[in-house]
């Protein structure tokens, strides 16, 4: 809760862990919520943002993973994070759970490793690969392999760092990831693509969607914790639903028997979910419906639905 002039805002912060699917399915698999009260230092004076920002976020994430791990045993992951995660604590994580990571590598996050990653890529003339793209999109990807990283625990870490250069109209931007993947001509497009540039998608498809949707997230339904909890984890299951039922063949089953699109049949995802009410309230389900045996043999496909 942070208290203004003439405002109260209530603040919830919550670590989500989401799967990035076939489709542009965000789904999420994991919620942690940060509960800790750093802001105020214990000599009283306020700390920085970004302070605050990786002391919660990291203690959240040793709280999250070990979770994620036992429900999902046999997955192996991919972490992708922002740079506030380049430290020992959040590699061995990734090492104690056998997942792969690619992070957001900045010049002000592990400055030593950043200069030797500049210095040594001219003398890796041979790890470059160039994209054109229609539009007149050019893209340079370079990459230095094993560089080395000395956590503040004394453990040695060893990774691969890419740089991207991206033209676009005459303007460059660059990005950068450190990563345990073997990074070659052949992966390098996939670990800085899909693996990095795509986490924004949980930006875009997940939080946005929920905030500026009629799933409303930003509304504050109650001012008790616990129940803002309740309604945060109800949000993401209905959010789940959601996208399997726009993005899976079942829908783009029934749109096209009356020859439309989901949503030229349908319009939003709002009206989805009034047409799924009106269904629950007006029809009886019969047994099969919750059949669980029934329910196994069902196969819901993301990828373009085939009539033949």
């Amino acid at each position: 809760m942070q208290k203004h002039e003439s405002s109260t805002v209530y603040l919830h912060q919550v670590l989500e862990a989401k799967l990035l699917g076939p489709g542009d399915l965000v789904l999420s698999v994991g919620s942690e919520f940060i509960e800790n009260a750093d802001a105020q230092g214990s000599t009283g004076k306020r700390r920085s943002a970004e302070a605050v920002k990786q002391d919660c976020e990291l203690k959240a994430f040793s709280r999250l993973a070990p979770a994620l791990k036992q429900e999902f045993p046999q997955l192996h992951l991919c972490v992708s994070v922002d740079s506030l995660y380049a430290c020992g604590r959040f590699f061995q994580m990734c090492k104690d759970h056998d997942w792969s990571y690619v992070c957001v590598f900045k010049p002000t996050v592990l400055p030593t490793v950043w200069r030797d990653f500049q210095s040594l890529l001219p003398l890796c003339p041979e790890n470059q690969l160039e994209r054109t793209w229609a539009g007149g999109v050019h893209q340079v990807y370079r990459w230095v392999h094993d560089l080395s990283y000395v956590d503040s625990e004394g453990r040695e870490w060893t990774f691969s760092a890419i740089q991207l250069t991206e033209t676009v109209q005459g303007e460059t931007t660059t990005f950068a990831w450190l990563t345990d993947l073997a990074v070659t001509a052949k992966t390098v497009e996939a670990i800085a693509i899909q693996g990095g540039r795509h986490r924004w998608k949980i930006e875009n498809q997940g939080f946005n969607r929920q905030k500026n949707s009629a799933l409303n997230l930003q509304h504050l339904y109650s001012t008790d914790p616990d129940k803002l909890k309740a309604y945060y984890y109800l949000l993401q299951i209905a959010c789940i639903l959601l996208q399997l039922l726009e993005q899976g063949s079942l829908l783009r089953r029934l749109a096209q028997e009356h020859g439309r699109t989901p949503w030229q049949l349908l319009g939003s995802l709002k009206n989805l979910a009034s047409v799924l009410l009106e269904s629950i309230r007006c029809f009886v389900w019969s047994a099969d419906s919750f059949d669980a045996r029934l329910a196994a043999g069902l196969r819901i496909s993301f990828a373009p639905f085939n009539s033949s």
